[in-house]
């Protein structure tokens, strides 16, 4: 394993405690746990330069009003979702939706991921009184409007 220099170090102490600081703001601003979760990992964001966008069977992209946009890959068989990926230039609630409903349409039928609605992920990344903030809810129609993009393509 490479030595870290003292300076890479305290790079990555930074880098952590603005991390720890964007997590405590979205919390604060009515994120659930769950959704924290999700955007602090990122589940199925792919990098600009990754390989595995390049495998998909089709790929949708949607812009919002706020023009954050999203493209959703999806790797489909006999019409099953069996995997999906994104990639965004936008906001929390932007990475968190699309990763939220990549979660949600793996080994689903295009039509039963097609009738996915706002309200569905809001629902998903719901934990008691939190979830996704009403301002954002918004994302989840950017998210939603990407997949529904490649399910037209595909069909």
């Amino acid at each position: 394993m490479p030595e870290i220099s003292g300076e890479e170090l305290e790079e990555l102490r930074r880098l952590t405690l603005v991390e720890q600081s964007v997590i405590a703001g979205l919390r604060e601003g009515g994120f659930s746990e769950k959704a924290l979760e999700i955007f602090r990992y990122r589940r199925n964001f792919l990098l600009p330069d990754d390989p595995l966008k390049d495998i998909a069977d089709v790929i949708g992209k949607f812009t919002g009003a706020c023009g954050d946009h999203v493209d959703i890959y999806l790797k489909i068989d006999q019409d099953i979702i069996k995997d999906a990926k994104f990639l965004t230039d936008g906001c929390p609630g932007a990475v968190t939706s699309a990763a939220a409903l990549t979660e949600m349409i793996k080994g689903e039928s295009t039509t039963r991921a097609s009738e996915l609605k706002v309200r569905h992920v809001v629902g998903f990344l719901k934990e008691g009184a939190k979830g996704l903030p009403k301002n954002m809810h918004d994302c989840c129609g950017i998210a939603i409007g990407a997949l529904r993009d490649a399910i037209a393509k595909y069909k």
